[in-house]
């Protein structure tokens, strides 16, 4: 099979897609960037940031909408439009790969002190004995294993205490 050589089965990984460092923040709404793949020399650092980076964007940042424009324009460049109806504009020329990634990084992304926040909300929600309204399961029945809710089923005579 062809894909199975180079570099292509490694992009392919889903360890590959969690490495990547740029998560934008919550009210950046749609991010374009523009690039020629002729380019060489001083424009050749987009097109490997499109190569490298584009997948890890899309997996990090479901909620934003990504758009490429290739072959369209000659100088390279990145635009990010916010909820609040601001536009960024980034001139991408004569950067590298890296470069590019820490003015993303620097600019539009998530600040560590956000990022463990949210990490740790998202496994304070995630605790599998919580039940209830707020939580994700209403009642202790919807765990598999356990027995049915008296609601749904009758419970045996010997169970209810009456016997």
């Amino acid at each position: 099979m062809p894909f199975m050589y180079g570099k292509n089965p490694l992009r392919r990984t889903f360890y590959y897609l969690q490495q990547g460092n740029i998560k934008f923040r919550d009210n950046v709404s749609v991010f374009s960037m523009g690039y020629d793949r002729k380019g060489e020399g001083p424009r050749s650092g987009v097109k490997e940031f499109v190569f490298w980076h584009w997948a890890q964007l899309q997996f990090h940042n479901p909620n934003v909408q990504l758009v490429k424009h290739v072959d369209k324009v000659i100088t390279p460049y990145a635009k990010a439009f916010m909820r609040d109806g601001r536009e960024v504009l980034f001139d991408l020329e004569g950067l590298s790969r890296e470069e590019i990634e820490n003015e993303l990084i620097q600019t539009l992304g998530k600040t560590e002190l956000v990022r463990k926040r949210e990490s740790l909300e998202k496994m304070a929600k995630l605790n599998p004995a919580s039940f209830g309204t707020v939580c994700e399961r209403q009642c202790m029945c919807e765990v598999q294993g356990q027995h049915p809710c008296t609601a749904l089923l009758h419970s045996p005579q010997v169970m209810t205490g009456k016997y």
